[in-house]
């Protein structure tokens, strides 16, 4: 940054510099010249030149600016909307200004660099405010440091450019598909279907209240806080037996990385929206646990950590979750990459004879073939009793009705 001010700060004395001199060759030349055309032309000069000496003394930091972000919950592919508000205190005429966000490079692409820079003739305004949008947001934490503001003159003798502090997080978050969650089990045959009765709930233990949702009977609802709040609340029960289900993301490095994160934040909010429970691990070199999702407020942290997620190289797969406790103590695995490699298969083979089994979802582009080195990992996965799903984009809506049919 502090090389940054001084070689702007280096090229606007260079161009004062000139301004200086090219007024002192015209005095020059009309004192030695003498006439009506050299005087003119030194007369005609002067108002420009003693404008770009004055806008070099302009200080800079008299300008602030503020955002307003326009757009609340951002998912992966939807557009940014921004609002910006630039103040200064004093009332010098301001001719060409150009702003533009101050972007970094891995997440504004050059059409979104074109979408933030603005043209503005300010003149003796004091406050100005424009919008801006970029379109087809990145997923990811992203970090906004401010905008470059550049004045300059008439001609562009003087230019002078700043860095106006803006800092503002935006978190987008990945694309959610809706889809109706039916917890799986596997069945001695091989086969896939619905685990009815995954909870047995005692109705007698009464562990705490929350808001009414449609699909809640009636018998649960809280009778006494409704006759003093006038709001419907819902009882909620201890569970006495539950099924402890995993959801594992492979976070090795893929060109479909994005839809598997697609697939899991899709799971995770579907079973929340049941009332449900589930936990969930990234799989990566650093893994990422969280612990029995089921609140709102749980997948929200899981979403936030979901939202930032990189793939990365994994080194020693089978060493780092062979022996992983939270695969270990799973009664079910839904297992979500890309691909399927013989160092995951060993450890859902190893993993799985402690529990009912594991389910894998291999997530593929619509025109994706298996090859033949897949196809026997494959068939060497179905003989250990882990089920295999390819799976596409377009079929997320359908993950636990129509795929597993």
């Amino acid at each position: 940054m502090k090389r940054y001010k001084i070689r702007w700060l280096s090229q606007a004395i260079t161009r004062f510099v000139m301004v200086i001199l090219l007024l002192v060759i015209t005095l020059c030349f009309a004192l030695m010249q003498g006439g009506f055309v050299s005087w003119f032309i030194f007369f005609m000069f002067l108002p420009f030149a003693l404008y770009s000496i004055m806008l070099f003394f302009v200080p800079l930091k008299q300008f602030s600016v503020e955002r307003t972000m326009l757009t609340g919950y951002l998912e992966h592919g939807d557009s940014l909307r921004m609002k910006m508000d630039l103040t200064r205190k004093s009332r010098f005429p301001l001719l060409y200004m150009v702003i533009q966000e101050s972007m970094p490079s891995e997440i504004f692409n050059e059409e979104a660099a074109d979408q933030t820079r603005h043209f503005f003739m300010m003149g003796m305004n004091k406050q100005l405010s424009w919008n801006y949008e970029i379109p087809n947001m990145p997923r990811g934490h992203h970090q906004l440091e401010g905008i470059e503001l550049t004045i300059t003159d008439f001609f562009g003798w003087v230019k002078k450019t700043t860095l106006l502090p803006a800092k503002r997080s935006v978190v987008v978050y990945p694309k959610v598909t809706h889809l109706i969650y039916t917890p799986l089990r596997l069945t001695k045959s091989s086969g896939a279907g619905t685990a009815r009765n995954t909870a047995v709930r005692d109705t007698t233990m009464v562990s705490g209240i929350r808001e009414y949702q449609p699909g809640d009977r009636m018998s649960w609802i809280h009778w006494k806080t409704f006759a003093k709040t006038q709001n419907l609340q819902t009882k909620e029960f201890e569970d006495q037996q539950s099924q402890e289900i995993c959801l594992v993301l492979d976070g090795a490095p893929s060109a479909l990385f994005e839809e598997q994160v697609e697939l899991c934040a899709s799971i995770l909010s579907a079973v929340v929206s049941q009332h449900l429970s589930m936990s969930f691990l990234f799989a990566g070199e650093k893994q990422s646990y969280f612990d029995q999702i089921q609140t709102e407020e749980q997948l929200q942290r899981a979403m936030y950590q979901l939202a930032g997620i990189q793939s990365q190289p994994i080194e020693k797969i089978e060493y780092k979750y062979g022996q992983n406790n939270v695969l270990l103590n799973a009664t079910m695995i839904y297992f979500v990459t890309s691909s399927l490699t013989s160092e995951w298969l060993n450890v859902l083979k190893r993993v799985s004879r402690k529990s009912q089994g594991a389910i894998c979802f291999i997530v593929r582009a619509p025109a994706q073939s298996i090859s033949e080195h897949e196809q026997k990992i494959v068939t060497i996965a179905k003989e250990n009793g882990i089920l295999v799903f390819p799976i596409t984009p377009q079929q997320f809506a359908n993950t636990f009705t129509e795929v597993l049919k």
